[in-house]
């Protein structure tokens, strides 16, 4: 708890009172300590035990080109595959607290570098319209065009995002997730074919879009 202390405004965590003065209101916090290693912070779910992250959102797009897994409610969503109902600085403090450091070696989108970062699994769990749970790693809904390659199984990376003099920028472009390279996301595609932009949602395995989805990332290692 002292990490997240040291990470979030007290303000945010304690309401003050002074003597012979009314107690201010008391601010509801973006944390909640749930169990000892679960806890909520915003709409995520963090388990430092699992070192896992649970996030809800829903498909957004079940076919077309993509140039990101998942974005917010005010991020690219014309050219995202998820949506998630998350804010990307507590995606990335939850990282954070499940032991993932970032590293950010990107200065624009679609450089052909390699994204640097503690590896991370993504994992889409939703149910079908019988109600059977489902699920199936994120690479899973992608292939490469031309000639319709699928993506490989493989970690994505924890890139961070950038803080710049306006801001948290994965806050103020709601990015999440890049499949082609960007250095404002809070994750990143670590493929050779991150730099190519020919990515496209596979429909032979993409629930229909608005589908409730709920996304579970695990720190590798």
């Amino acid at each position: 708890m002292r990490l997240l202390k040291a990470l979030v405004p007290l303000s945010l965590l304690v309401s003050m009172s002074v003597t012979g003065a009314p107690e201010k209101p008391r601010i509801q916090s973006p944390i909640e300590r749930i169990t000892s290693h679960v806890y909520r912070i915003g709409t995520l779910i963090v388990d430092t035990a699992a070192r896992t992250v649970t996030a809800p959102g829903s498909i957004n797009m079940d076919k077309g080109s993509v140039e990101y897994l998942a974005v917010t409610p005010r991020g690219k969503t014309y050219e995202s595959f998820l949506r998630l109902d998350v804010q990307p600085m507590y995606l990335n403090l939850a990282l954070i607290l499940i032991g993932c450091k970032s590293k950010n070696v990107l200065q624009y989108q679609g450089q052909n570098k390699t994204p640097e970062g503690a590896p991370v699994t993504i994992t889409v769990h939703w149910h079908n319209k019988f109600g059977i749970a489902k699920e199936a790693r994120a690479e899973d809904f992608l292939t490469l065009m031309p000639g319709n390659h699928p993506m490989p199984p493989h970690p994505w990376v924890f890139t961070g995002s950038r803080i710049l003099p306006q801001g948290y920028e994965a806050d103020m472009v709601g990015s999440l997730v890049a499949i082609w390279h960007d250095p404002a996301a809070v994750m990143d595609n670590p493929l050779p074919t991150g730099a190519d932009d020919g990515w496209v949602v596979n429909t032979a395995r993409t629930p229909p879009q608005f589908t409730p989805i709920h996304v579970v990332f695990k720190a590798v290692g």
